[in-house]
């Protein structure tokens, strides 16, 4: 057995030194030789002061079939800077002496924890990684949009207060509204919600913002999750709304409501009173579903409610009446696990006593328009409706409706994670099919202030050109 293994050590020995010599470990100090990086900029895009951020990597390749050795590695402004890196594993704002084989590559870890700046508006912060490798400075750039915030931890509302605009809000634990007492939300105001924080409303909400200074509830994570999701696109960042038992007049008007694992919940409570007015505002994207209505009366107009992992709404008992909605579910994150509008079946309709009346509304997706089954003899009413996707006929409950009807709207992108349900052609079929006795009062003009009174179109948009821009209908258009 020896004599097998002594020419098989040998062998494996003159293999190793073989693969060894063909790795070339001098240096070269060429100043052609320097370094290459991934991106010649990390931008941060806004982050919180005094809160750590997300990490951010850099990779810097050597293509020299030598080894480099990379002088130092700097932060511009040294232990003032804002910015941390990480080399090798450890953290710092300088290196010195980084060696880099040829033809490989490095990682740098980039991360930012920026001093409160005192400012009511975002503060630019500047700096870069300087690299100097043979005599040659290379700079990466980093950007970042500063802006100071107010936190809130566990904070229960007992008597009535106003959220200002001056600062946004970062939300922890929940936000509770007590009974007896209201809570305002002032137009401009954003509340950022972080992970698992809600908003509990026993008492009072008035969220009510103006054309150009809408009110934004919303997670508090602002970087992303790859480069073409931002996880202000995803839902599940925060829990959601609910409006408790004995909670009444609650309103959010020209608001964005996005990202939240359950939605707007609506607890059974007295049907005298109104529990929730939604106007001129974008619900959308839940983990569950929507909006979620159990026994109480819920007014809703002029609104986009939109993507769901459940329904966009679901609705138990009790009264909703829904005038030029836009209600579609493209959801893109999973499966859909229930008809856009879900209501109860035909029997239960008439014995629970659900009224529910859509007006002038648009209802499409990837899932069942509508629950399943019979509407006869029951106070759910459909009213110059579209209802994309499935072919039908009209009867008492359906009237003047638009079957199968294609909306075209104005963006669906699944690749990019991108989406804006507003009408994007003049061929779309609902430009023109709404009807004119449902744009009165509130539903004049449609979210865009975009006037009724010559063509009805179906939805919360009216049809024009050129349309707003997309970055319009997300931060000034509500």
């Amino acid at each position: 057995m020896k004599r097998v293994l002594f020419p098989i050590t040998m062998l494996l020995l003159c293999l190793t030194g073989l693969f060894t010599a063909c790795i070339d470990d001098s240096f070269t100090t060429s100043s052609n030789d320097v370094l290459e990086f991934s991106v010649d900029t990390i931008n941060f895009d806004t982050i919180f002061t005094d809160e750590g951020t997300a990490t951010r990597s850099l990779k810097v390749y050597n293509r020299s079939d030598k080894s480099l050795r990379i002088s130092s590695i700097n932060l511009g402004k040294g232990d003032n800077s804002g910015f941390v890196v990480n080399v090798d594993g450890l953290s710092g704002t300088a290196f010195s002496n980084t060696e880099l084989r040829g033809n490989d590559s490095l990682f740098i870890f980039i991360m930012a924890n920026m001093a409160e700046t005192g400012q009511l508006q975002p503060v630019e912060a500047r700096d870069s990684i300087v690299f100097v490798t043979n005599g040659v400075t290379q700079h990466v750039k980093l950007l970042a949009q500063t802006q100071d915030a107010k936190r809130v931890k566990g904070l229960v509302v007992n008597g009535d207060s106003l959220l200002t605009a001056e600062k946004p809000f970062i939300v922890y634990d929940s936000l509770v509204v007590a009974h007896d007492a209201t809570l305002t939300i002032e137009p401009g105001a954003t509340l950022y919600f972080h992970n698992g924080a809600s908003l509990q409303v026993y008492g009072r909400l008035v969220a009510e913002g103006q054309p150009g200074l809408p009110v934004t509830l919303r997670g508090d994570r602002l970087d992303r999750m790859f480069d073409n999701l931002p996880y202000n696109n995803l839902a599940g960042q925060w829990g959601g709304i609910r409006f408790h038992e004995g909670s009444y007049d609650n309103r959010i008007t020209h608001a964005m409501v996005r990202g939240t694992t359950w939605g707007i919940v609506c607890d059974s409570t007295d049907l005298s009173h109104t529990t929730l007015t939604i106007h001129n505002s974008i619900i959308h994207n839940s983990t569950a579903n929507l909006l979620d209505i159990a026994c109480n009366r819920v007014r809703i107009t002029n609104s986009e409610l939109s993507d769901a992992g459940g329904s966009v709404i679901s609705i138990r008992r009790g009264y909703a009446d829904i005038t030029h909605t836009t209600i579609v579910n493209y959801y893109f994150y999973d499966m859909i696990k229930g008809a856009i509008v879900h209501t109860p079946t035909c029997e239960e309709l008439i014995e629970w006593g659900v009224h529910l009346t859509l007006n002038n509304c648009l209802i499409a997706g990837n899932a069942s328009p509508l629950s399943e089954g019979d509407f006869t003899g029951s106070d759910v009413y459909l009213n110059s409706c579209l209802i994309a996707g499935v072919e039908g006929s009209d009867d008492a409950n359906f009237i003047h409706t638009m079957w199968n009807g294609e909306p075209k709207f104005w963006l669906i992108d699944r690749e990019n994670y991108l989406y804006d349900y507003r009408i994007g052609s003049p061929e779309s079929a609902a430009v023109g099919w709404g009807a004119t006795a449902y744009a009165n009062d509130s539903t004049a003009v449609d979210m865009y202030g975009v006037s009724r009174l010559e063509r009805v179109d179906v939805g919360a948009y009216q049809f024009t050109i050129p349309s707003p821009s997309y970055e319009e209908k997300e931060d000034k258009a509500l």
